[in-house]
């Protein structure tokens, strides 16, 4: 009981006072699909694209890719990727990089068209990421079809939408940041006659643990309450996860970024909230967002790093109250 109430005071402090909160990352990260068009006079900056040691990234390309042995296609550091492969049409290139190898500095990759039009090549930086890997990109190199320019607008439209909605969700909770405790959490919506703030110990047995992880989990709680009301579509809940994670150096390790996965894709927008560490044993960190009912039913997968993307904690099998 004294965690529990520990972790339900600290539930409350994160919407009275806020704590330094991790940096996002430097460029908007999305989930899914990446539409990539190239320039026809191949100037200016050299686009970046995140792979993720261990996963696959798949780049597709419109126009056919001169093969393998003929010099096709050019990587900085080859020797750190596991796999570079090209399939027979020449337009689907595949990467993976080795797990556990981070590049001191991006690999340049340059792969080269075979039909002699321009641009003739095309140059990519590979940004090595823990988490926030792009698994499929395609690239444009001709005009596109009036389908794929809808298709395209239609995400556009859609990352508006949720822009707006996180502001109006910004301006509700700026505007009752003045009140404190069970009022505060009332004052933003957070709480209603039919959620409340539930809480719950994860079981250990329910859980899976990286064989890489840098620290130990001590305790794993998970919340839900309602979420701020929306003028219209599925009703939302706010959910968080406090973990207390143990071993050698985990008062100086810090949480830089996180990611909540579930099967076929992740939460976009994730809060992460470390306390500072009282004893240089153990630390916590909390990790907050917003999702659907439905989605909320489901189980996540919740991994963090830290500033030099080497260190992480993954733990599966979390689910919500």
């Amino acid at each position: 009981m004294p965690a529990l109430r520990t972790a339900i005071a600290l539930l409350l402090s994160l919407h009275v006072a806020l704590p330094a909160l991790a940096q996002p990352p430097p460029e908007p990260w999305e989930p899914g699909v990446r539409h990539l068009p190239l320039s026809p006079s191949a100037t200016g900056e050299v686009p970046e694209l995140r792979i993720t040691p261990g996963l696959a990234l798949t780049v597709e390309f419109d126009s056919k890719v001169r093969p393998l042995r003929q010099g096709g296609v050019e990587l900085e550091e080859r020797g750190r990727f596991r796999l570079v492969s090209l399939d027979e049409e020449g337009r689907v290139l595949t990467l993976v990089l080795v797990p556990g190898e981070v590049p001191d500095k991006p690999p340049r990759l340059t792969v080269h068209f075979a039909d002699g039009a321009v641009p003739a090549s095309a140059a990519f930086r590979l940004v090595a990421h823990p988490a926030q890997a792009e698994t499929h990109v395609q690239v444009y190199r001709q005009p596109r079809s009036a389908e794929v320019c809808c298709a395209q607008a239609d995400v556009e439209r859609e990352k508006a939408r949720r822009c707006l909605v996180e502001l109006e969700r910004t301006r509700a909770e700026a505007s009752a940041r003045g009140a404190t405790g069970l009022i505060g959490l009332r004052a933003q919506g957070l709480l209603d006659t039919k959620e409340g703030v539930r809480t719950q110990a994860l079981e250990d047995a329910t859980l899976t643990r990286a064989p890489t992880n840098a620290l130990e989990l001590g305790e794993a709680t998970v919340f839900r309450s309602a979420a701020p009301p929306r003028q219209a579509g599925e009703r939302h809940v706010r959910v968080a996860v406090l973990l207390r994670l143990e071993g050698p150096g985990a008062g100086d390790w810090k949480a830089e970024g996180a990611q909540l996965a579930f099967p076929g894709g992740a939460v976009r927008t994730v809060t992460v909230s470390q306390s500072p560490s009282r004893f240089p044993g153990f630390t916590e960190v909390m990790v907050e967002t917003e999702l659907t009912q439905e989605e909320a039913r489901g189980r996540f997968t919740l991994k963090l790093w830290d500033a030099s993307g080497t260190r992480t904690v993954t733990l599966g099998g979390i689910t919500f109250p």
